[in-house]
């Protein structure tokens, strides 16, 4: 009897550990919605999104994000991109925050924890890196410079930026949920700068990581074939 109070115990004290730590996690994804705008926040180890987008029609009006650090209930995020203001590329935005409860104070807004299910396995920033053509892969000369198109995603969320860091020019973005089983990748688009038509859609894509290189092969929303390579941000940002 013993025995199994103090494994109630432990199993308990580790229920709550979890659960103290998720809610006090930045990473992640977080929505609000307000009237007939929606905000998304994702969060990865190393980058931030801030999207806005109608609620309906789901058209884009403004995103923005880069690298990020946290300190003292206070952000602090080297822009990217941005969408709505180009000067503002390469300059520092402050925000201040904090969790609780299990959600997201930022700036006076209120957000909630937006994964839904069982996490993916493609947690992280990716970068485009080329494409293959049946198994040969075309490498592009510096994926990640100047014209960078980065995918990022949380648990549950996703969302591609392209966008070019020396003319701070931003070219488009979409994002909306994934999932991982087995060897298939897909993707549910809730927002597309692209094409309006494309938002709803589920499309499942082959998926494989193999020395480094995410092999994303399928359709494009917008009709077309596509086979392309992605890398893991990390391993190209001190190249």
């Amino acid at each position: 009897m013993k025995k199994l109070i103090l494994a109630f115990l432990a199993w308990t004290f580790f229920l709550q550990s979890n659960a103290a730590f998720a809610q006090n996690s930045l990473e992640g994804s977080w929505s609000n919605s307000q009237g007939d705008v929606s905000t998304w926040i994702l969060v990865t180890d190393q980058i931030i999104s801030i999207t806005e987008f109608e609620t309906n029609s789901h058209k884009l009006i403004s995103t923005m994000g880069g690298t990020y650090k946290s300190k003292h209930k206070e952000l602090e995020i080297l822009q990217e991109w941005n969408s709505k203001d180009s000067l503002q590329v390469g300059q520092k935005k402050r925000l201040s925050y904090q969790i609780k409860k299990g959600q997201l104070l930022l700036d006076q807004q209120v957000f909630i924890p937006n994964e839904k299910g069982e996490s993916g396995k493609m947690k992280g920033a990716w970068i485009i890196v080329g494409n293959f053509s049946g198994e040969v892969l075309s490498r592009r000369n510096n994926p990640f410079f100047p014209r960078r198109t980065m995918k990022i995603h949380t648990g549950k969320a996703f969302q591609w930026i392209a966008y070019n860091v020396q003319t701070k020019q931003f070219f488009g973005t979409g994002g909306g949920y994934y999932n991982t089983q087995g060897n298939t990748y897909t993707e549910e688009i809730v927002f597309f700068t692209k094409a309006s038509s494309s938002i709803g859609k589920k499309l499942p894509f082959e998926f494989q990581i193999q020395d480094g290189i995410w092999r994303h092969k399928g359709q494009k929303s917008t009709g077309g074939p596509m086979d392309e390579a992605w890398s893991r941000r990390e391993l190209l940002d001190h190249k």
